[in-house]
């Protein structure tokens, strides 16, 4: 299969990025039987244009990201895959219709809302290491009023975010300065106060500022001395070695859960 142009899928966007237009009800979808069979059509077939993971390749765009500024249908990527976009250098395909829903099923497991998806791994046992002192996250993540302030609110996550996207904050927190806007920085006053933390919503008239304690400064750029951006996120970035495999798939599992409309 040629480069899967789900670019040629953008539609109108939606207030809520990264979520479907209309969810199909055909029974591939969310069978974890069908998302397999489709694993296994896609690293034989798109893996080498859009790689293993989905993320991009030399030809081939990254579709996991995609979602989260174009709003899909499952319907319209079944007609993309059928038909191509030969503009885009897409041949059609000539699966059958079963094998086709079965990759639509793998590209909605890995490009939808991780909520909407099986997720693997024990909930509750995420939930405490997301609590605990290992993975420490309600330090500076909260969710539904519950946790600290410094970082975003996750409230939503699962419900917005594809679970490779939220792996890949976990992993590589630095990666692509996923978190822009939310970057760590030290902000020194003309009062002679220094204050370190995360600049949020800065513009050149203001600054709104999480320290480290999770206190928010509202912060007039006329009192700002200097402002130091870090070209990194502050989030720790030994996820992969401070947790253990089964550690992040329950962890994964818990956030993949958390879903305001549930």
């Amino acid at each position: 299969m040629r480069p899967l142009a789900i670019a040629a899928l953008a539609l109108p966007l939606l207030a809520q990025h990264g979520r479907y237009l209309s969810d199909s009800q055909h029974p591939s979808i969310g069978n974890p039987q069908a998302v397999a069979a489709g694993s296994k059509l896609f690293m034989g077939s798109c893996a080498g244009c859009h790689g293993p993971d989905g993320g991009g390749g030399a030809r081939g765009p990254n579709l996991v990201r995609r979602s989260l500024w174009h709003p899909l249908s499952d319907d319209a990527i079944f007609n993309v895959i059928r038909k191509g976009v030969p503009s885009a250098g897409m041949p059609p395909t000539q699966l059958p219709d079963d094998q086709t829903w079965n990759l639509v099923a793998f590209l909605h497991a890995l490009t939808g809302p991780a909520s909407t998806n099986p997720v693997p791994g024990d909930a509750a046992a995420g939930k405490a290491i997301y609590s605990g002192a290992k993975a420490g996250c309600a330090n500076c993540h909260a969710i539904r009023g519950q946790g600290g302030h410094l970082g975003p609110d996750l409230s939503n996550i699962g419900g917005s975010r594809p679970l490779a996207v939220i792996r890949e904050a976990i992993v590589e927190p630095a990666k692509d300065l996923y978190y822009l806007g939310n970057e760590a920085a030290t902000v020194t006053l003309k009062n002679g106060k220094t204050l370190k933390g995360v600049a949020k919503n800065r513009s050149n008239y203001s600054l709104q500022f999480v320290d480290t304690a999770g206190r928010l400064h509202l912060i007039a750029m006329n009192d700002v001395r200097e402002l130091a951006l870090s070209s990194t996120t502050p989030m720790p970035t030994d996820y992969v070695k401070r947790l253990t495999r089964d550690e992040l798939r329950d962890l994964l599992a818990y956030l993949a859960a958390q879903d305001i409309r549930k």
